[in-house]
């Protein structure tokens, strides 16, 4: 079952997501990696993720050490093999310039990360209701009831 991708540097934001993901009726499974050069390793098959799925969604932070999110998502964007892959941004930084730059890069959705706690849950949570039960996602399409 091709997977959301979820790219998080952060243990503690990625743990509290994961719980989270546990209670909702996610259709898909949730696979994390810990930076950008890990998630541009999983997305073209390279090294330990040689079999991975092709994700149906990617969640990914925008700051991390080495290659940025930012970075990510234009290399991600720029392949036409990869480019329908939703990519939903999600970052604590409510700074417009990283709001514009990560929608110039072709970023489907851009979301402010709170902090661990009922905020982070009602961000899941609308997010859960929006990609799987109101959008159409490009490879989902074929699983869903």
């Amino acid at each position: 079952m091709k997977p959301l991708l979820l790219v998080e540097d952060s243990d503690p934001d990625a743990e509290a997501l994961m719980r989270i993901a546990k209670r909702l009726p996610l259709p898909v499974p949730v696979v994390r990696v810990r930076d950008g050069e890990n998630a541009l390793d999983y997305l073209y098959q390279r090294g330990e993720h040689v079999a991975a799925e092709r994700p149906v969604l990617i969640l990914l932070d925008m700051h991390m050490p080495g290659i940025s999110g930012r970075d990510v998502l234009a290399q991600l964007k720029a392949d036409p093999d990869l480019r329908s892959i939703p990519v939903i941004i999600f970052s604590s930084s409510l700074d417009m310039g990283d709001v514009n730059g990560a929608y110039a890069s072709g970023a489907n959705s851009y979301l402010f990360k709170p902090e661990v706690g009922p905020q982070l849950q009602a961000t899941a949570e609308a997010l859960h209701a929006f990609w799987f039960k109101a959008a159409r996602l490009p490879e989902a399409q074929e699983s869903e009831a």
